[in-house]
């Protein structure tokens, strides 16, 4: 089999979303992420069939990170290969998929405590729906496994933290491939049109490992997102486009700590009104989308600043 189609796309839909599940096709075949709930019959299963592939053959289900729309189609892919495929996921989130009501909690933390109450309730029942049964993974990953698929492939786990706590990337050790999902966010999703990160630090020195340390030579992403001129950008990407994403994420990064930071030093968190704040802030950084939206990038992201400030300024 060619490099080139080695890898299965699929894009698994959500609403108005879609997130990416990628299919590695080897002797002992991976599945990296598995969308929501009703992925594994609505899109994984349809589109191996078109390439001759059966989802009951897959030996590993590799979910990069914690969120609903990588995790929340785990247990139906999973049952799918009669419940015998290994899955794995970063040890900091795996209990996101050992209790799926631990989603609520994350919810009212990271972005919920902003909105209005009728607002919550809607995006807990979509939480809930996009989410299947509970499962105990047999694998939690610290960074540095590898997975030995057969005949010479491999993928190797390393750390990439930043858009959540225990995000990691899949890299085709041969081919220098990064799956790297939600990692690389370059300028927001093309819905949220802002980028969600609950840990900026960690998220800067994850991008900067990806740029200048292991240079992948091609880049999957989670999702579509946008660049600065704000068009939509393919999920996969070759050569010099991937350096390119990399650097335009980290130079918006960049724009965004620099404001976050200006508006705390200000004294303006004092204010009491902290979503009234965030949208001072949105005007700054001439963010037009809709903050009410799940998940929200702006205020997940804007969150994650103003905590990593608090936590500075206490030290």
């Amino acid at each position: 089999m060619e490099n080139k189609d080695r890898v299965i796309s699929i894009e698994c839909q959500f609403g108005k979303a879609s997130a990416y599940a990628y299919y590695i096709d080897a002797p002992k075949p991976a599945l990296i992420d598995a969308g929501v709930a009703n992925s594994a019959k609505e899109e994984i299963e349809p589109e191996l069939l078109k390439h001759g592939k059966r989802i009951e053959d897959i030996e590993y289900i590799l979910l990069t990170h914690g969120h609903v729309d990588h995790l929340g189609g785990a247990y139906a892919a999973w049952e799918k290969t009669g419940k015998k495929a290994k899955v794995a996921i970063p040890k900091e989130e795996a209990e996101l998929l050992k209790n799926r009501e631990l989603h609520l909690r994350d919810y009212d933390n990271l972005q919920g405590k902003y909105l209005p109450l009728d607002m919550q309730e809607k995006h807990k029942a979509i939480l809930m729906q996009d989410i299947g049964d509970s499962l105990e993974p047999e694998i939690e990953l610290i960074g540095g496994e590898t997975f030995d698929l057969g005949d010479g492939i491999s993928l190797k786990t390393v750390r990439t933290p930043g858009h959540s706590r225990g995000q990691v990337t899949f890299m085709l050790e041969k081919e220098q491939w990064a799956f790297a999902a939600d990692a690389v966010q370059m300028y927001g999703g093309a819905n949220a049109k802002f980028p969600n990160i609950e840990e900026p630090g960690l998220y800067r020195e994850s991008l900067n490992y990806l740029l200048h340390e292991l240079k992948p030579k091609r880049l999957f992403l989670g999702h579509h997102f946008l660049d600065k001129e704000g068009s939509v950008r393919d999920a996969q990407l070759d050569g010099e486009e991937v350096q390119d994403v990399l650097k335009l994420s980290l130079e918006l990064e960049e724009q965004l700590r620099e404001t976050a930071e200006r508006f705390y030093k200000q004294g303006q968190t004092e204010n009491g009104d902290v979503f009234g704040l965030f949208k001072s802030l949105a005007k700054e950084l001439n963010y037009t989308g809709n903050p009410q939206i799940m998940p929200s990038g702006f205020l997940v992201t804007m969150h994650g600043y103003f905590e990593e400030l608090k936590q500075a300024n206490r030290n």
